[in-house]
């Protein structure tokens, strides 16, 4: 069966922001649906997170909840289309993790990744489940033994790079400025202006986690901050330099 993965579409379509549904799932486009334009500029469907979005921000996923890590397991058949676990001490709201991933990180089942559909509240009763999307079931029996990770969809709730320790994946660029929980395209490669910190020079990569949140820099060989992309045209810091992004291949 064919899915239709990728969106042509022309400059306006990109900067269009959608209205929360109500139903994760009922979005206009399943999260991480590439459009793509004739010049070769990409962008991916994504949702904000906590705060609004700010066009020419560098945006990464949101970080992870520490306490929905290498939970326990509950025995699971193989074929099974839900994930039983003992959930952490922290409550999560319903959908929280709608389209994002349960992960097993721990043996039995250890590496395999399954794809989430929806769930209800999570809380520390210790009875708590996630329901797979269709095409998902459990492939190895699981036990007490398997631990699971419960991880976000990478444009799910998507956030300004933040200021120093950069504690997730980049997805993209803001290009406009959707409020909480609004749904909108982040631009993953081609031209873009985005906010510069520190001195920038054409040719070269900039990174984030240099100092200001939402804004890229350049940074030393083998350093740890993700690349976002190459300077075209360098803007003083404070600015918007002119970036060729390379999130997207």
């Amino acid at each position: 069966m064919a899915y239709p993965t990728v969106l042509y579409g022309t400059d306006n379509h990109a900067y269009e922001i959608y209205n929360a549904s109500g139903v994760f799932g009922n979005s206009r486009y399943p999260l991480g649906t590439q459009l793509m334009l004739q010049d070769g500029r990409k962008y991916r469907f994504s949702m904000a997170g906590a705060s609004t979005l700010v066009p020419g921000n560098a945006i990464t996923g949101v970080v992870p909840i520490a306490t929905d890590v290498n939970m326990t397991a509950v025995a699971t058949a193989a074929g099974s289309r839900l994930v039983n676990f003992t959930h952490g001490a922290a409550t999560v709201v319903a959908n929280y993790f709608a389209e994002g991933y349960v992960v097993v990180s721990v043996t039995p089942g250890g590496g395999e990744p399954y794809k989430i559909l929806d769930h209800l509240a999570l809380t520390s009763s210790g009875a708590d489940l996630v329901n797979l999307a269709p095409g998902n079931s459990v492939r190895t029996d699981l036990t007490t033994t398997s631990r699971v990770d419960l991880i976000n969809h990478p444009n799910s709730r998507v956030i300004a790079s933040p200021a120093t320790t950069v504690a997730a994946v980049p997805v993209g660029v803001a290009i406009s400025a959707p409020t909480t929980l609004k749904f909108c395209f982040l631009q993953t490669r081609g031209v873009c202006g985005v906010l510069t910190s520190g001195t920038a020079i054409a040719g070269n990569v900039v990174g984030t986690g240099l100092g200001t949140a939402g804004a890229v820099g350049p940074i030393a060989a083998l350093a740890t901050q993700p690349i976002f992309g190459t300077v075209v045209r360098a803007a003083a810091t404070g600015a918007w330099s002119s970036i060729f992004l390379t999130i997207d291949g």
